[in-house]
């Protein structure tokens, strides 16, 4: 489901009407932007925050838009962890900053080597923003999770032996996911695979995987570009199209039909982080379970 984003001018005025006129509860609150997020929080947290998630399940990261009822909770949260790159992110943060300047923000890609995208212009390409989707490697969740519990520490010091304790037991978590990862992926046939949205970057880059995008540039895609994922697919024997189940299946289907592959659904914005990211490398290694 997708959202209409409301003006910058009116979300500030939103903003500050609901922070500096609603009534603070006394529940402690810290906010994420979207479910993986929540669920790294949730195992470093525990009990002393309640964890609040921005994007709900089924809603895209690109063009949502929060409610009235989400805004005053993010007044009365403590903290806001983002991953800094996202679309809502960049449409909104720096409104939520300015509405409620108590409120701190934790960037969670900090440390991460992140990926630039290059965008053809004409006759050249050059860089042109963050793949932002840097929860999608079980490498990159290890230092989302630290960053969390950076934060933890930060705005409640008292408790930074139980996020210890709590990050520890993530981390060898997130290594088991790594090592199920490794072992499954090294059975794949083929080390490229099509995708409607390039939501697994950092997922293909650290385990020697490519992946093709039928999504060109954020926007549906040209029949030329179409045409190309298709020739790619039949010399590279790929038999399956990978798409989030957010999007619709036009043009995976006109992909699948042309190939003879098979459409396979993924969530990458699954709460269910373990899960899901073992899952994507089962069907990667044409091992599904």
């Amino acid at each position: 489901m997708r959202r209409f984003i409301l003006p910058a001018l009116l979300i500030g005025i939103l903003l500050s009407g609901c922070f500096s006129g609603a009534p603070k509860s006394k529940e402690k609150i810290v906010f994420v932007s979207i479910l993986p997020l929540k669920y790294f929080a949730d195992k470093i947290i525990g009990d002393a925050y309640k964890v609040e998630v921005t994007v709900p399940p089924g809603a895209g990261p690109e063009t949502y838009s929060p409610t009235p009822k989400q805004m005053i909770k993010l007044g009365e949260a403590s903290a806001y962890f983002s991953i800094g790159y996202l679309g809502f992110e960049q449409s909104l943060l720096d409104n939520f900053k300015s509405a409620n300047p108590d409120l701190q923000f934790f960037a969670t890609s900090k440390r991460i080597d992140l990926i630039k995208e290059e965008k053809q212009h004409g006759d050249h390409e050059h860089l042109e923003g963050v793949d932002p989707h840097i929860w999608s490697s079980p490498k990159t969740a290890r230092l989302i999770a630290l960053n969390i519990f950076d934060g933890m520490v930060q705005i409640d010091p008292s408790n930074s032996d139980t996020y210890q304790k709590n990050l520890n037991l993530l981390l060898a978590d997130i290594s088991r996911v790594d090592s199920t990862v490794t072992k499954l992926l090294a059975k794949a046939t083929s080390k490229k695979f099509i995708i409607f949205h390039p939501a697994l970057g950092y997922f293909a880059r650290d385990y020697g995987f490519e992946q093709l995008s039928i999504e060109f540039e954020g926007k549906v895609p040209s029949p030329k570009h179409l045409q190309t994922v298709i020739e790619t697919a039949k010399s590279e024997n790929i038999k399956f199209v990978l798409i989030q189940k957010e999007f619709d299946q036009e043009n995976a289907v006109i992909i699948a039909k042309e190939t003879g592959s098979k459409i396979i659904q993924i969530d990458p914005l699954d709460y269910n982080w373990p899960e899901q990211t073992i899952s994507i490398a089962e069907k990667l290694s044409n091992t599904p379970q």
